[in-house]
């Protein structure tokens, strides 16, 4: 694709710094030899696809020439034709030059609900399509033979402008997801796009002025994709926004650190009401000290313990960095972008589309056009917002149309003040009428709604008014240079795992890697020799587990003072349910009392007075 000098300047202006872990074993790549070093499979299922263009013959314009597959059939690119055996792969790990990752078990950061949660998924992976062990040691061989030949480090891009806004999209091919080859992640996957943008607004006098700053990381969409590009914890070197891109996974972080990926529990929003009704009885009501929220413990204590690895102690690719880019401008009139829909790796048929490649960059895996590209703004949650130096007039218009709105009530009201008076006259007069039943009714409903349209209006004018207010303290503030917080739209934004490496060692992580696998098998054993009755135990292996996690944790006191609130609640409802009849009984007695003892005070005053 073509793109202009004035278009590229402002790609190059601002691209963004890439500061990845130290580890990495992908970068951002051209497409153009990873296709070439590709075979194109087509089939019904990953065993029944047949090579329909081999590599070595296969390149981009090929690749964009490509017919779609028949109903029920899938077209994927194949970069490891054979992943390496057991034997290569110890010998490819071991190698001399092979980069050391060291990092805490992410198993001994969570406790162990979560840690059943992580093993349900590693089990899963057993009747998920999955990518084969030795795919992605076998793909950084692949990878490297590229990059001995094309050491260029490359972003795909292109520009767009949608009304006062140009939006420079930025996007990064790698040949391998090998987050969980690597890193310890939830999957691998062959290729991976990854891609960022920097909204700038379109001036009057020909120069741009930066806005905004989105990337896209795992599952965060909308309003949570971007920053505003004087919010302080977007980092910055010159124009150029600073990303970590995420080990293995390279998903694109705008903080450095450690990020662990939570997986919603199912029915989880369900239990919101009843654990907060649980948290006000404890604190309110039973005086004890606030547990916090509970939700959200619950949320995070079953949250999935897969870290994503945003150190940026690695490589840095960008100005000022170990590489530069090299921009390749793309568009709809590439073949490869708007020809190919099909995937850009392995299609292992993964129900959970973890362990599948991706399509891209145009394309979803169903063959729909990705909204990040055809519409931008609106992936960015943007559609709605109004550019800088358009703020003030956009607000100050519409406290115009709130000021209509408010006087259009006011005088509804002030008419319909001046009519009711005169209704209920008449309905008055109606009710001493004889024979004009129907007729009274109907004015009687006309004057009762009346009176709540009125009501209405008047609480309508009432909040109208306090929202010119506001608005006018806004625009007051906007033509003062204060803005508001430039997180406020911010709603579940990743964020950083606080560092504390000493709990962490606390917590034990040798414990923490075998405490689920001892759990099963403790009980696979505890039930064939029938030593106790299923239910008894895992009642006792889950009470032996809490105690040793308390241990590790320094947190027995806890502990024992939760299992004594526990056994408390536990004898209130057995003995609730024991001596039922006589609690109601009771119960009622007093209340009887009660109403008698109000009773006879409220005689006693009625005869004082």
């Amino acid at each position: 694709m073509t793109i202009s000098d004035v278009d590229l300047a402002l790609l190059r202006r601002f691209e963004p710094i890439l500061k990845f872990t130290h580890g990495e074993l992908f970068f951002p790549m051209a497409t153009g030899p990873f296709v070439e070093a590709c075979d194109l499979l087509e089939g019904p299922t990953l065993r029944q696809a047949t090579v329909a263009i081999p590599s070595g013959t296969l390149d981009l314009d090929r690749l964009g020439a490509v017919d779609d597959p028949p109903a029920g059939h899938s077209q994927y690119l194949r970069f490891v034709p054979k992943p390496l055996s057991a034997v290569e792969l110890a010998r490819w790990r071991n190698r001399a030059d092979a980069p050391r990752f060291d990092a805490p078990g992410r198993l001994a950061r969570v406790g162990l609900a979560a840690r059943l949660v992580d093993a349900a998924l590693v089990t899963s992976l057993l009747l998920r399509g999955r990518v084969p062990g030795g795919t992605a040691a076998a793909a950084s061989i692949r990878y490297d033979e590229i990059r001995s030949r094309d050491p260029r480090m490359v972003y795909h891009a292109r520009v767009r402008r949608e009304g006062p806004w140009v939006v420079l999209h930025y996007m990064f091919f790698y040949a391998m997801n090998d987050w969980r080859s690597t890193f310890d992640g939830a999957n691998d996957h062959e290729s991976d796009w990854e891609q960022c943008f920097v909204i700038l607004e379109a001036l009057p006098d020909g120069d741009v002025a930066p806005a905004w700053f989105c990337a896209a990381a795992h599952d965060e969409k909308g309003d949570d994709l971007r920053r505003r590009w004087d919010d302080p914890r977007l980092e910055k070197s010159g124009e150029h926004p600073v990303v970590y891109p995420g080990a293995g996974s390279h998903a694109t972080y705008q903080e450095r650190g450690e990020y662990i990926m939570a997986l919603p529990v199912p029915g989880e929003q369900n239990l919101h009401g009843p654990l907060n009704l649980l948290r006000t009885t404890w604190r309110d009501t039973l005086s004890q000290p606030d547990p916090g929220d509970l939700a959200g413990k619950v949320r995070s204590a079953l949250s999935v313990p897969f870290v994503d690895y945003a150190r940026g102690d690695g490589v840095t690719i960008g100005p000022g960095g170990d590489h530069a880019w090299t921009p390749i401008p793309i568009g709809d009139d590439d073949g490869w972008v708007d020809g190919y829909r099909g995937l850009w790796g392995l299609d292992t048929g993964d129900r959970f589309a973890g362990e599948r490649a991706p399509a891209g960059p145009k394309y979803t895996r169903t063959g729909s056009v990705r909204q990040a590209w055809y519409d931008p703004l609106g992936f960015a949650g943007l559609s709605k917002v109004a550019p800088p130096s358009r703020r003030v007039a956009d607000l100050e218009s519409r406290v115009r149309v709130l000021t209509a709105e408010r006087d259009a009530a006011v005088a509804e009201a002030n008419g319909l003040g001046d009519m009711l008076p005169a209704l209920e006259q008449e309905v008055a007069a109606l009710r001493e009428t004889s024979g004009l039943e129907r007729y009274t009714t109907a004015r009687a409903a006309e004057l009762a709604e009346g009176e709540s349209k009125l009501g209405g209006l008047r609480k309508r004018a009432v909040e109208l008014t306090g929202a010119i207010a506001a608005a006018e303290r806004r625009v007051t503030d906007l033509r003062a240079g204060r803005l508001e917080d430039p997180r406020a739209h911010l709603h579940h934004a990743s964020e950083p795992e606080a560092r504390n490496e000493g709990r962490r060692r606390a917590h034990g992580e040798t414990w923490a890697a075998l405490s689920v696998g001892l759990l099963v098998a403790a009980l696979a054993v505890i039930v064939w020799f029938r030593i106790l009755p299923p239910v008894v135990a895992v009642i006792a292996l889950f009470g032996a587990y809490l105690a040793i996690e308390a241990f590790f944790s320094r947190a027995v006191q806890g502990l024992v003072l939760r299992i004594s609130v526990a056994l408390g609640i536990v004898t209130a409802i057995i003995l609730t349910f024991e001596f039922l009849r006589e609690i109601v009984l009771v119960g009622l007695f007093g209340l009887g009392l009660i109403l008698v003892l109000d009773n006879i005070a409220e005689v006693r005053r009625r005869r004082s007075g």
